[in-house]
């Protein structure tokens, strides 16, 4: 079987004119299957392998050259150009028995430079160089054998320095140096085998250090520290083999520790706290397990714990609680399997409670009971499968009826009746699958 050894792209229609003084065919693709509009023309060569040999023409579907190069016996072997549709190079690279050789240049719409370089063997070599479409230049470097070598310089467009990298042997080594578009330096680190060597250093562009990694060789704990914009210090901590590990603290801009925890190997151990901006006690947390494990307390910042929470296997677990300031019970939430299970209750703040409902796997089984201050019943919910389902009747505190009505799959059904605290009767309203559709009805 023959078989073609270049192509460009599939053929969605092919027309083919035998030129037999050649022993070539000539072939035509286009757009369409209509063949209003040519998309390529070139030819092959019969052969005990049929190649293409012969120009190479791809054209706009508004029929104007798009690119254009010989191929001789299947391979490109001149000046590959594209074009703009007005008629103007976009791209030039020179091709040799196949591969790119020599100087290859590209352009914008404007006639500006956007690229230019050299290949060689197909691989890039020599000075490399990038354009913005002002005809600013925005990098250059040189490469050897196909990878950058030595120093490359990025550009803003106002032609200040943006980076300077450092390449040798195919990977980055030397110092590397990043700024910002007022000329400021950003950052600063030395490399060696494409690894930090040394310290690292970040700024913001008022000069002012923004985090500084300070080394103490590759298998001893690496300092950090980062700043605030006014020079305050903001964290500190340790990083061995990328990771956090050690004590690490972090602080308001006025001073005050904001946290203070534990790391080891990346992972939070032990005791961490965290503080309000007047250095008051917000949160405690005890992680243990892979940080699997913890142990939640918060705090009012009169000291008073204000909710104690626990996770096993990043699972909740136990009785969680919530409480007032004045340190009366405010919830509790039984858990089992990372999920509610048993009674769960809230409270006034004068201790009476406020609401009642039993759980089995996160979802209520009975009946959500509510409650006044005074302790007087408020409202009854019926639940099915954890949705609220059949009649529900909420009472003023003196006991008269304020709403009455059904629920259907958690939501309002039939009519919902309204009354004043005397017990007359306000308005009725039509509900259909939690939709009014009579309203004010008397």
């Amino acid at each position: 079987m023959k078989r073609i050894l270049f192509s460009f792209a599939p053929l969605l229609f092919v027309l083919l004119s035998f030129q037999e003084a050649h022993a070539q065919t000539r072939v035509v693709t286009y757009y369409d299957s209509l063949q209003s509009a040519i998309k390529e023309v070139y030819y092959i060569k019969a052969g005990p392998d049929t190649v293409m040999h012969g120009y190479y023409r791809k054209y706009y579907p508004t029929g104007e050259l798009l690119a254009l190069v010989k191929v001789q016996e299947g391979k490109r072997d001149s000046l590959y150009t594209e074009f703009f549709p007005n008629g103007k190079p976009k791209l030039t690279v020179p091709y040799k028995d196949g591969k790119k050789n020599g100087p290859f240049l590209a352009v914008y719409a404007n006639g500006n430079k956007m690229q230019e370089g050299q290949y060689a063997n197909d691989l890039q070599t020599g000075p490399f160089r990038t354009y913005y479409e002002s005809g600013q230049l925005k990098q250059e470097t040189t490469f050897l054998e196909g990878f950058p070598e030595g120093t490359i310089k990025e550009y803003f467009p106002d032609g200040k320095p943006r980076s300077e990298i450092t390449y040798a042997r195919k990977v980055q080594s030397g110092v590397a140096r990043t700024f910002h578009p007022n000329g400021e330096k950003e950052s600063e680190a030395t490399y060696r085998n494409g690894m930090i060597e040394g310290d690292y250093r970040t700024y913001y562009d008022n000069g002012q250090l923004e985090t500084e990694t300070l080394s103490q060789g590759p298998t001893k704990p690496a300092r950090f520290k980062t700043y605030y914009r006014s020079g305050k210090l903001m964290t500190e901590g340790s990083v061995v083999a990328g990771k956090p590990d050690g004590p690490s603290v972090a602080y308001y801009e006025n001073g005050n520790k904001r946290t203070t925890l534990t790391y080891s190997k990346g992972a939070r151990v032990g005791l961490a706290q965290s503080f309000d901006q007047n250095g008051k006690l917000q949160q405690e947390i005890r992680y243990s397990n892979n940080e699997r494990d913890r142990k939640i307390t918060s705090y009012y910042p009169s000291g008073a714990i204000a909710a104690q929470q626990e996770f096993k296997e990043n699972k909740p677990i136990g009785t969680w609680q919530e409480f007032y300031e004045s340190k009366q019970p405010k919830t509790t939430e039984p858990y089992k399997n990372g999920k509610i299970n048993g009674e769960r209750l809230t409270y006034h703040d004068n201790g009476q409670v406020a609401s009642k409902a039993n759980y089995v796997n996160g979802k209520i089984i009975s009946t959500l009971v509510t409650y006044y201050p005074s302790g007087k019943v408020k409202s009854e919910t019926f639940y099915k499968d954890g949705l609220r389902y059949g009649t529900f009747k909420q009472l003023y505190e003196n006991g008269k009826t304020e709403m009455a009505g059904t629920f259907r799959n958690n939501r309002e059904t039939g009519t919902w009746t309204y009354f004043d605290e005397n017990g007359k009767p306000l308005k009725k309203v039509e509900y259909r699958n939690g939709q009014v559709v009579v309203a004010d009805k008397k």
